[in-house]
């Protein structure tokens, strides 16, 4: 049977959630009437969803990216390999061929699992930590076998970073958005295909409000970060001269934080260039991801609202403390939590974790890319095009880009991202500082 991988090399997109709720809004006010929107008034939004994903104690970040180190790409390998043959790893994070994506999240818990099956006997015990795709994956591959497995996980509900709420009548998807590489065999299109659900295809040059001259300014940068002989030890920062204009820093941002939900500074050049293969672009949900958590869920039951700690190991097996102080032991356990927890050693490991194991937490970063979702009466933007940028000269990067869902989901709502140190910043803020920063943003582009 032949393996498909797939890569984000095409990817504008991320593989981000937190916690957010639909909040309604008082008091309508307008501005002057605006430009591209067609002479139309900017509202003030009616409802937002916010993420607020460093905040998110079960995920301390979006999605990993690979900082500069001597490891390389070999960091995500070293993050995937068993320890003493009981203790398991998977996520995006350990996905060699399609990291930060739903993609390598499915494929990593389902190598888990064969990883498992090689030695276990049918019937033995799997604790797994986590019910996002790549904890649902592999305990979907070992019930079929005919383990005994138990998921875990801390939130109260499934999905992990992958999860949708509703805004405008319509699914809002506050994690994962995108299937990236969505043809030629991807596994989470299977299960699109599965469900019945539909798709939108993204076309990322369809676009208001680029920055030509900005994004040529970056150019010649690229030549270098191309030639570059030591690139998994030298980040693109360290290509970029250190007193950068503002164009540079907004289509540095454009470029590379808005897609790795790092600064520039901290990704490695060998970091643009991670992911095995894959064909075809990217695709919108319309009817939302949640849809595929459940179809890889299945009948499999999940205990949810319960945190693990930390975790014994030895040659005889795996013991999991959770914040109860209950004690579950089984033959193996899977750890998919994200790079985030990892590094911030949410979860205790005795023994610690071997040195190359902690390299390789070490060696990946946790990058962060939150959103904001604004409904509102009525469309003022530009109705015709997949993507909205904006160059905002004082904070090049701020409210940088934005997804048009009148055009992709039919309803008058917009998506704006921030990621890296403006995501970092915003996430202090109270709701309706990030709303209202927003908010002046969008009036400046629409003024």
């Amino acid at each position: 049977m032949t393996q498909h991988v797939f890569d984000r090399l095409s990817r504008r997109g991320f593989l981000a959630a937190a916690a957010g709720s639909v909040v309604a809004l008082a008091g309508c006010g307008t501005t002057e009437p605006s430009g591209r929107g067609g002479g139309r008034r900017v509202p003030d939004p009616v409802s937002f969803l916010r993420t607020s994903w460093s905040t998110d104690p079960f995920a301390l970040c979006s999605y990993s990216f690979l900082a500069p180190s001597p490891l390389g790409v070999d960091a995500r390998t070293r993050l995937a390999a068993p320890v003493g043959g009981h203790l398991h790893f998977a996520g995006e994070a350990t996905s060699s061929e399609a990291p930060a994506t739903t993609t390598g999240a499915l494929l990593s818990g389902r190598r888990a699992a064969r990883d498992i099956l090689k030695t276990a006997r049918t019937g033995q015990s799997v604790t797994v930590v986590g019910a996002g795709f790549a904890g649902l994956g592999c305990a979907r591959a070992l019930t079929d076998a005919g383990m005994r497995v138990t998921v875990l996980e801390g939130r109260d509900r499934t999905g992990g970073r992958a999860w949708t709420k509703q805004i405008a009548g319509a699914p809002a998807d506050m994690g994962a958005s995108w299937i990236h590489s969505w043809q030629g065999g991807n596994p989470i299109t299977q299960l699109l295909e599965q469900t019945g659900g539909r798709s939108y295809p993204f076309d990322y040059d369809s676009v208001a409000g680029e920055d030509k001259a900005a994004t040529a300014e970056l150019k010649p940068y690229i030549e270098e970060v191309n030639d570059n002989d030591a690139p998994d030890t030298t980040a693109i920062g360290d290509v970029l001269p250190k007193q950068s204009s503002a164009a540079l820093r907004w289509a540095a941002n454009q470029a590379y934080t808005q897609e790795y939900g790092c600064e520039p500074g901290e990704l490695s050049i060998t970091g643009l260039e991670e992911g095995t293969g894959g064909s075809g672009g990217d695709v919108l949900l319309p009817d939302g991801y949640d849809q595929l958590i459940a179809q890889v869920q299945g009948d499999i039951a999940v205990r949810t609202g319960v945190t693990v700690t930390a975790v014994h190991y030895d040659g005889a097996g795996t013991s999991l403390t959770l914040a109860s102080g209950e004690q579950i032991a089984a033959d193996h356990s899977v750890i998919t939590a994200p790079i985030g927890v990892l590094k911030a050693k949410r979860i205790a490991f005795y023994p610690a974790l071997p040195p190359e194991k902690q390299e390789a937490i070490d060696a990946l970063g946790a990058g962060l890319l939150d959103k904001l979702w604004l409904e509102f009466d009525e469309v003022f933007w530009d109705r015709d095009v997949d993507n909205l940028e904006w160059f905002d000269h004082d904070n090049p990067g701020l409210w940088a880009y934005w997804v048009n869902g009148h055009k992709a989901f039919g309803k008058p709502v917009l998506l704006g991202f921030n990621a890296g140190a403006y995501a970092h910043r915003l996430a202090k803020d109270t709701d309706q500082q990030v709303v209202a920063s927003a908010m002046n943003a969008l009036r400046a582009m629409y003024p």
